[in-house]
């Protein structure tokens, strides 16, 4: 079982997390449920160091486990990337209670020490490769569309029909959890007016209002992730961009 903790700070925000364990369910590179928690939590971990450039302590990102505390208190920012990855995490657990177990604990002198305890017992081990995957085309289309400053306003992912080979689930459905949580972190924790089309593998959307440095969080974080696996897995990912008024949802 995959176990989750999420600490959050007095301010009632999250302020680190630690992820152990592995879901049952297959070996390395084959499991959807541990391919879609390390999607979540590295991608927050991304975000928040690479975007937001926060200062963060680390322990073994790379494979067995991942151990982030923030140095400094933690903001709105950083909530937004936290939330999308604790809204995923509860969708996992919702489908895969068996897989996933997820802690809340509010940090306190014992919970700080026993974060620092989890984090400085990891042990880093060696990153083991992914299936690699032969298909014909790119399976995932990813739109993001940007206003004339540049900042996001929305974006449209679009999974084509194909051969639901085993080694394409981890990446697709790694792919789709990141999506969605961004979806509703923007809709349901933000609150933003949106105008979106959902059906089946597609998920069209954009602000009906302004974009603002919150849910630029957000969709930057998101896009991180899709240029992970992009880099990975180049045939099964391609990330572009548009303008908002090419896009017909």
């Amino acid at each position: 079982m995959i176990v989750a903790e999420i600490y959050t700070h007095s301010n009632g925000k999250i302020a680190a997390f630690v992820f152990s364990g592995h879901s049952g369910g297959g070996s390395h590179g084959y499991n959807v449920h541990c391919a879609q928690v390390s999607m979540l939590s590295q991608t927050a971990f991304l975000g928040v160091r690479q975007y937001l450039n926060r200062d963060v302590a680390v322990e073994n990102f790379e494979h067995g486990g991942l151990g982030v505390e923030l140095k400094n208190p933690p903001d709105d920012l950083t909530e937004a990337v936290f939330q999308t990855m604790l809204i995923g995490l509860r969708k996992i657990r919702k489908v895969a209670p068996k897989d996933l177990k997820l802690k809340i604990i509010q940090l306190s002198a014992a919970a700080e020490e026993n974060l620092q305890s989890k984090i400085n017992d990891m042990k880093p081990s060696a990153n083991k490769p992914l299936p690699k995957v032969e298909v014909e085309d790119v399976r995932i289309r990813a739109e993001i569309f940007r206003n004339d400053d540049g900042k996001v306003v929305g974006f449209s992912v679009e999974e084509r029909d194909a051969e639901n080979l085993k080694e394409l689930m981890i990446y697709s459905e790694s792919v789709w959890i990141l999506v969605r949580s961004s979806f509703y972190c923007v809709k349901d924790f933000l609150k933003r007016d949106l105008q979106f089309k959902w059906k089946s593998r597609r998920l069209t959307m954009t602000l009906k209002s302004s974009p603002d440095e919150v849910t630029e969080a957000v969709f930057q974080t998101m896009i991180i992730g899709l240029r992970e696996v992009e880099n990975l897995a180049p045939q099964i990912v391609n990330v572009t961009e548009k303008i908002p008024s090419e896009v017909t949802t």
